[in-house]
């Protein structure tokens, strides 16, 4: 915010707010406190020391706020709360803000990475501060019980004006709330989606170390089953064995024609124990197997549903979309979430809102799942059997339905549904997909599944383009 627009934001906070008493004082983050007044009606004050986003006007955002009040946060509670506001000024010139109280004055200073809230009482000394400068750090001392020093007026220092337009009605405490919501919320929305793809991706590399390191045992378990051969193979020849020998030479009869085989032997065992030793890492070797092949399916099961939250995230365009997915990461197991309220009620069940609808030019109603859990939702409730389902070929993507009632859909109308499986897809940019439909009675959800996983018993192939279904954003079912 330049000095000119802080000026303007000021006056307006002056006439609104002027003679208004402090009810509320929150400090949600470590950078934002929001103060909520009563002058007639409630306002809500947001001041915020972000290094990029420092500002202060008034908001109509809601903000979630710590069980504890942080150190400043109690503070001003002890100090303002229920006190009424004398005054509003900016200083000329600058990015300071200073609201008068009887016997305090809150100092805002609006400058970027150094911004700060500062109490001070009549005397000018610091009551306390947002942040914290100690003599030992900064030249400038801001400490509890110093005398407060003013910053140095900026000279020489050309400030870009914000792309701000007020529009018809508008006050710029109202323009300001609308800009800086949507630029936090779009780098909000960023950030989490940089933390949530990490979270994916280390998962997605832990399974697929997973799988790599089961295939090993299978392999080494396959060659290590032959073993139960061998100790065949040295029971039928005990009169050629004694403790002491090192190796042996056999005929393999299991081969034909049979062929010599050279087998290492413990010199320190007995011929019935060499034997019973290879007897033993056959049997361990039949446990591995029968363990990979319980396992195997379970941990590529885990690999698939990654790659579907993966695209999930990719497609995610709301922040409902992508809260959405963080609670089924916190269900999962994927991420810790150290709030109480969303551990005890992780996911919130898929909505009918989360299924798409549209109609084709022939009058058929398509439907698709928005998530893996609307997904789930589709198939168990919107879908009857005699339904057309389609999906993507081998790669994660929304279930579509072609709603039939009992008619019969035209090739064009068939091509449609599955464009639109196309475009819902990972392959979405791809020229042309192939997507494979089925009745919906040939496909099932195993017991225990996870959410939009399912069997297919059988089905057609058709190769389209991907075609983005009107109004998808709009969330009508």
């Amino acid at each position: 915010m330049e000095p000119q627009l802080v000026k303007e934001v000021a006056r307006e906070l002056d006439g609104l707010l002027t003679g208004g008493i402090i009810f509320r004082i929150h400090q949600p983050d470590p950078k934002t406190l929001t103060i909520r007044v009563f002058r007639g009606k409630e306002y809500t004050l947001l001041i915020s020391c972000h290094p990029r986003f420092c500002r202060i006007h008034l908001t109509e955002k809601r903000f979630k706020n710590p069980p504890v009040p942080p150190r400043f946060c109690a503070l001003l509670r002890s100090r303002i709360l229920n006190q009424r506001i004398l005054g509003i000024k900016a200083l000329e010139g600058e990015r300071i803000v200073h609201i008068k109280f009887k016997d305090f004055t809150l100092v805002v200073e609006l400058t970027g990475k150094s911004s700060n809230v500062i109490l001070i009482d009549q005397n000018s000394t610091v009551v306390d501060a947002l942040r914290h400068y100690p003599p030992e750090e900064s030249k400038r001392v801001v400490f509890p019980g110093v005398k407060f020093t003013p910053l140095p007026k900026p000279e020489g220092i050309t400030e870009k004006p914000l792309p701000i337009e007020k529009k018809e009605g508008e006050i710029w405490n109202e323009a300001l709330d609308r800009y800086y919501t949507e630029l936090t919320e779009k780098e909000e929305f960023q950030r989490e989606y940089i933390h949530l793809s990490r979270i994916l991706k280390d998962a997605r590399k832990r399974v697929e170390r997973k799988i790599k390191n089961i295939l090993s045992d299978r392999q080494r378990a396959e060659k290590e089953k032959e073993y139960q051969k061998t100790g065949e193979l040295l029971l039928s020849n005990f009169h050629l064995l004694k403790r002491g020998m090192k190796e042996v030479e056999l005929e393999d009869f299991y081969k034909s024609p049979p062929e010599k085989v050279r087998i290492e032997l413990d010199p320190a065992l007995s011929p019935q124990e060499n034997a019973e030793k290879f007897f033993r890492r056959a049997k361990k070797a039949k446990r591995t197997l029968e363990m990979v092949a319980q396992r195997l399916p379970e941990v590529e099961e885990e690999l698939r549903y990654i790659e579907t939250l993966l695209y999930e995230l990719e497609s995610a365009e709301t922040k409902e979309e992508m809260e959405e997915l963080k609670s089924v990461l916190i269900k999962e197991g994927y991420l810790k979430e150290p709030s109480q309220r969303l551990l005890k009620d992780p996911v919130r069940p898929a909505k009918p809102s989360s299924i798409g609808r549209l109609l084709t030019d022939e009058g058929f109603t398509i439907l698709y799942g928005r998530n893996s859990r609307a997904n789930d939702l589709l198939l168990r409730e919107y879908t009857a059997k005699d339904d057309l389902w389609f999906h993507a070929k081998g790669v994660p993507g929304s279930h579509v339905v072609l709603k039939l009632a009992g008619r019969c859909p035209s090739e064009e109308t068939i091509r449609h549904a599955a464009g639109v499986a196309a475009f819902l897809s990972k392959n979405r940019s791809a020229k042309k997909v192939e997507v494979i439909f089925t009745e919906a009675k040939n496909v099932r959800k195993p017991k225990g599944a996870r959410p939009g996983l399912v069997t297919v018993a059988e089905y057609r192939t058709i190769v389209v383009e991907p075609l983005e279904p009107e109004g998808r954003n709009k969330g009508n079912s």
